[in-house]
Parts: C-alpha cells; sequence; structure tokens
C-alpha cells in the first residue's frame, strides 16, 4: 500500500505565512525585505520571525548589508531550499487531484 501523499509534506513550510514567502521568493533570484514585507502586508516583527523559521531549517538565505549608509537585508531561496520547496509543490499537487481507493 502506498503511503497517503499528506504524510510526505513538510510542515514547516505549511503555515500559510511561509508558504506565502517561500511562494515570492521562489518566482525571484533575491529580494529586499521591505519589498517581500510589502507584497505580502507583514509587520516587521512577523516576516523577521518566520523568516528566522524557514532560515533555521537552510530553506533561504539572509544577507545583511550596508549599502550607502543604509542598512539593507535581502533574502533569497537558498538551492536546497528551492528544491525542497519544488518536492513540496509536487507533493501538495498530489494530495488535492488524489483519487479516492
Amino acid at each position: 500500500m502506498t503511503p497517503q501523499p499528506r504524510t510526505r509534506l513538510t510542515t514547516v513550510m505549511h503555515s500559510p505565512t511561509r508558504l506565502a514567502i517561500l511562494g515570492v521568493l521562489r518566482h525571484v533570484q533575491q529580494i529586499n525585505f521591505a519589498e517581500l514585507q510589502n507584497s505580502l502586508e507583514l509587520s516587521t516583527p512577523e516576516l523577521s520571525r518566520q523568516l528566522g523559521i524557514l532560515e533555521k531549517e537552510n530553506l533561504v538565505e539572509i544577507a545583511k548589508f550596508r549599502e550607502r549608509r543604509h542598512a539593507v537585508t535581502r533574502v533569497r531561496l537558498s538551492p536546497a531550499g528551492r528544491k525542497q520547496f519544488e518536492d513540496y509543490l509536487d507533493e501538495l499537487r498530489k494530495v488535492v487531484q488524489a483519487d479516492l481507493e
């Protein structure tokens, strides 16, 4: 018997907020924190918290540096995170397209 597809979903990606973050990052090479925050309409503390969770799981990479005297934070999917997210989406498709047996 084949395991039910839902058992292969990674719960860290299943949060609606984290799923939205990963969805945005999937379509860009990298993005400034402020742009990501504005596009998702999240508060600074909430986006920081969610990115911290994703970074701890090695799904995203966060780079902080100075640009013309201003602190800039850029976020991107890590190479492993991109692969894991694509795998997650494949499994999610299997869940929502599953036939009853």
